[in-house]
């Protein structure tokens, strides 16, 4: 899937930033309010897959409800021609993941300023029954240009604490180097898995 050049609604497609197992990120350029957003696709083929089509609006809804510095805006969730997609912020600097291969073993005082920005992020989330589920480098914005802002990103396996949700098929979500044990092995989790991750990024920097 290539939309490059494309337009979504009013929103006109400029590259790629990007695609995990489900998505496919755009950087667009929204002209009625003269900014760049980044936009989050769902390939056509997942369309097809009432599941799929469920779990990324429910990405879209749930973050939706989350407004804080350091979590990623979510502007907008839509449909055209048959794809499904959610706009959001557009975000400037590096993932965190290239900050490290960037600069090595990064220095104390800059971990602590750029781990406390990530607790606040999820203690917010926390705080609203919604755990992220994916705590890594490369979910992690960090603005050099900003005294290190940092932007908590994809929240594409979040859901409701409470809610037994669409996840519940005995399927395992998330990337297994920063996994807690009990979301690898399959078994019910809460927001100690999002603080387990954050332990395996802090040993990473």
């Amino acid at each position: 899937m290539d939309l490059k050049g494309k337009k979504l609604g009013q929103y006109q497609i400029i590259e790629e930033l990007g695609r995990g197992g489900m998505a496919v990120v755009y950087k667009a350029y929204q002209p009625s309010l003269n900014r760049y957003v980044a936009i989050k696709v769902l390939p056509p083929q997942f369309a097809f897959d009432e599941e799929f089509v469920q779990r990324f609006l429910r990405e879209a809804r749930s973050a939706a409800a989350l407004h804080h510095p350091n979590i990623m805006t979510i502007h907008d969730v839509s449909q055209q021609d048959g794809y499904y997609f959610i706009v959001m912020e557009y975000v400037e600097g590096k993932t965190l993941d290239q900050v490290v291969a960037d600069s090595g073993r990064l220095p104390l005082p800059r971990i602590q300023r750029i781990i406390a920005q990530v607790v606040n992020a999820l203690e917010h989330a926390h705080q609203r029954g919604l755990i992220h589920r994916d705590i890594k480098p490369t979910n992690i914005m960090v603005d050099e240009e900003r005294n290190d802002h940092v932007t908590l990103m994809d929240f594409g396996l979040v859901r409701a604490a409470e809610d037994s949700g669409l996840t519940k098929t005995g399927t395992i979500v998330g990337t297994p180097e920063y996994m807690s044990p009990e979301q690898a092995e399959g078994e019910e989790i809460d927001h100690r898995t999002d603080i387990y991750s954050l332990g395996v990024v802090l040993y990473k920097m």
